[in-house]
């Protein structure tokens, strides 16, 4: 494995808050044409030295060489200046400019003293079109999905040609064609002699996309490892959380009890004549492809969104669901794929979020017992392990598996027979996935049913007693335990996808 010049090297930094040392003598080097995964769980100290690297947070300690030259005094302008650019989680670009505004932003080429429109529309379609990037560059950036959003920003750090770029999961809203342009677009980095650092939970990515990779634990690296070295995501598990990975999936066998939930030809405008039934103690996993209508189908059940025809049928008894709050007084709960922006009311404290739909038990005479309150918001945050600083904390200051944790705690509290998962570990580390896990067991000894939705396929076989695939918004087929491969899943997945032009971006 050839690489070119060294472009990075940390020596000994160390970073301190309050009461937590997040990073401790940890050293890095990273070098020309090198992709370096660096991974560990969540509080492991990923977050904090790549903000180091970038000017956003000061060092306490340590030395920061940038090609051959120390990096004295660092700040967000100074380290864009020196060519290191950062493609974070969320998209980071002007939402209100165009496309090819955001590519020259701050550089607009002129005409005397008129913006060259022309110019920078025609350079930054050529610019796209050379990374196979399809989008309008007249459009505004408010305007695109999510994912599209996520491809300009990416796009972005190639065009200012980087001496070393992060990328902080960058796949998290992004189709698998998608996923590919980006994998792509490494690679144009790469030969281009720019130095990579890929921060991603998912490992077989990690595995796919990086030539070496870091482990961080505790604010301390564990070590530097080759992809040859490590062989395989099994052997990478252990020294992130120290745990296999069959210890991960482990799904505790709870005896198959009565019906709970029965939804009989449901059809909506994504989805049509769609039957599930769950029972107690069991896990009814929902695998399809992106824009299959998954998400769609359990908006719908949860009442969210609204459905043409059908029957919901809850613990014998159908029930006429049209807000969120009639599935909620029937036992059905739903955690939803954004938590973010659906799961979380991000600017409100820890014990709001979990008190939020629970009330009426920390109430007397219509008046709020503040005592009551805290003390069911502690009991769950003991329960989960939720780490926080307060009660009293913003859920937006939590991590992201921090925060699904507070999504989860709130709906234990509600303590509903049916528990919607709508992709519950997507950009949470492996170690807090485990905990997750562990609480799926617990939820079914408790006789309740769970429904896990994900696009995780060992998530799904390592954890369900049965899965429906749905495939261009119908029921392709579901499959039994004995039955479970990731081919045959797949296979059912575009059973219902006629165009050879869609099965090519969805594999």
């Amino acid at each position: 494995m050839s690489f070119g010049k060294e472009v990075l090297r940390l020596e000994n930094i160390s970073k301190s808050f309050p009461a937590v040392k997040a990073l401790d003598q940890v050293n890095l080097s990273v070098k020309a044409g090198e992709v370096r995964g660096l991974v560990g769980e969540n509080g492991a100290g990923k977050s904090t030295l790549i903000k180091i690297v970038t000017g956003a947070y000061i060092k306490d300690s340590g030395r920061m060489i940038f090609k051959d030259k120390e990096i004295l005094r660092n700040s967000p302008i100074i380290s864009k200046e020196l060519g290191i650019f950062a493609v974070y989680q969320d998209v980071m670009v002007a939402q209100d400019l165009s496309v090819a505004e955001n590519f020259f932003l701050g550089n607009q080429p002129k005409k005397g003293p008129i913006i060259d429109w022309g110019k920078m529309y025609r350079e930054s379609k050529k610019f796209l079109d050379e990374i196979e990037v399809d989008i309008d560059v007249k459009r505004s950036i408010k305007e695109l999905s999510a994912a599209e959003g996520k491809m300009i920003t990416i796009a972005k750090s190639l065009w200012h040609r980087p001496k070393l770029v992060i990328f902080d999961e960058p796949t998290a809203v992004l189709t698998r064609n998608e996923t590919k342009i980006l994998f792509r677009i490494i690679k144009n980095l790469r030969e281009r002699g720019s130095a990579i650092i890929y921060i991603s939970h998912n490992l077989e990515e990690v595995f796919d996309t990086c030539d070496t990779v870091t482990v961080l634990k505790d604010g301390a690296v564990v070590g530097t490892y080759t992809i040859e070295e490590l062989g395989s995501v099994e052997k990478l598990i252990p020294l992130m959380v120290g745990r296999t990975i069959e210890e991960m999936y482990y799904k505790k066998e709870v005896g198959i009890g009565r019906e709970l939930l029965r939804v009989e030809n449901l059809s909506g405008k994504k989805f049509q004549n769609i039957n599930i039934n769950v029972k107690a103690g069991e896990i009814l996993g929902i695998f399809g492809l992106v824009g299959a209508g998954r998400t769609d189908i359990a908006r719908a059940i949860y009442g969210a969104d609204k459905f043409d025809k059908g029957k919901i049928i809850v613990n014998g008894k159908e029930i006429s669901i049209k807000k969120p709050k009639d599935s909620l007084r029937s036992g059905v709960g739903y955690l939803p794929e954004d938590r973010r922006i659906q799961g979380t009311f991000s600017q409100q404290d820890i014990e709001f979020n979990i008190n939020a739909i629970n009330l009426e038990k920390v109430m007397r005479a219509g008046i709020l017992i503040y005592k009551k309150a805290y003390e069911q918001t502690k009991d769950y945050v003991d329960k989960l392990s939720i780490k926080i600083g307060s009660m009293y904390q913003k859920v937006s200051d939590l991590s992201g598996g921090n925060q699904q944790k507070v999504v989860i705690a709130r709906w234990l509290c509600k303590n509903p027979d049916v528990l919607i998962f709508d992709e519950p570990t997507a950009g949470i580390d492996v170690g807090t996935k485990a905990e997750i896990y562990r609480l799926f067991n617990e939820i079914l000894n408790q006789e309740k049913g769970i429904i896990l939705i994900s696009s995780y396929l060992p998530e799904l076989i390592g954890l369900s007693d049965r899965i429906l695939v749905i495939s261009n918004g119908m029921v392709a087929g579901e499959v039994e335990r004995k039955e479970f491969s990731e081919e045959y899943l797949l296979t059912l997945a575009m059973k219902n996808i006629v165009s050879k032009e869609k099965i090519r971006e969805a594999v």
